[in-house]
């Protein structure tokens, strides 16, 4: 297990070519803060607000991963991430997370919202352990959550099961509060995590050295 702290596309750099099997990430979507315009406000801080170029993003997650990339991210983000991953030329699917109980916050004014998206794409010999699957997933929402974006580890868990096996190498480039590795250390796979914020990647080192 190796756990950083500080901007991944910096420290991805020390990380040797194709020594990765996997990564699996939940990026800032910088759009999920958002002034009220009469529906409760929505304020992610730091969590949401994005400080990196997602071509760059692609570019090392390309070099340091030898097998499949999930990216969860925002519905503006999409087109982008898949547009770079296929300059690889890289089998690339939109897929997602269904929410089993998403929050009823605003929902007499709209649809509720129970819907994430996650980009995923993959090389040519990627490990896949779930055949002929939908790539809807479909998982209940914690009400505890650490941090503002937390996803499920048992959603974690499924994804990191589908594309590797015990003993392989998991990428998550924007740890959080850790539940990726959480999952991976479950699953007896290695985990390499980094986390920008110093709090949250205090906490994600707890609770991954405590799974």
């Amino acid at each position: 297990m190796l756990l950083m702290q500080g901007d991944c596309l910096d420290l991805m750099k020390d990380i040797p070519d194709g020594s990765v099997d996997m990564v699996l990430t939940d990026i800032p979507y910088g759009e999920v803060s958002q002034k009220s315009s009469g529906l409760r406000k929505l304020d992610r801080g730091n969590a949401d607000r994005v400080t990196f170029n997602l071509n760059k993003m692609v570019d090392e997650f390309v070099r340091v991963v030898a097998g499949s990339f999930y990216v969860f991210c925002g519905t503006e983000q999409i087109s982008g991430i898949v547009t770079a991953f296929k300059g690889y030329n890289l089998t690339t699917r939109v897929c997602a997370w269904e929410k089993s109980n998403p929050s009823p916050m605003n929902g007499t004014k709209l649809w509720v919202s129970g819907m994430e998206f996650c980009v995923f794409a993959r090389k040519p010999k990627a490990t896949f352990n779930e055949h002929c699957q939908k790539a809807l997933w479909k998982f209940h929402v914690g009400r505890s959550k650490i941090h503002p974006t937390e996803k499920p580890v048992a959603l974690m868990s499924r994804l990191i099961g589908a594309s590797t096996n015990e003993g392989n190498t998991v990428l998550d480039p924007f740890m959080g509060s850790g539940t990726t590795g959480v999952a991976a250390k479950n699953l007896n796979r290695d985990f390499i995590g980094i986390e920008l914020d110093e709090t949250y990647f205090n906490i994600a080192k707890q609770r991954i050295e405590a799974a």
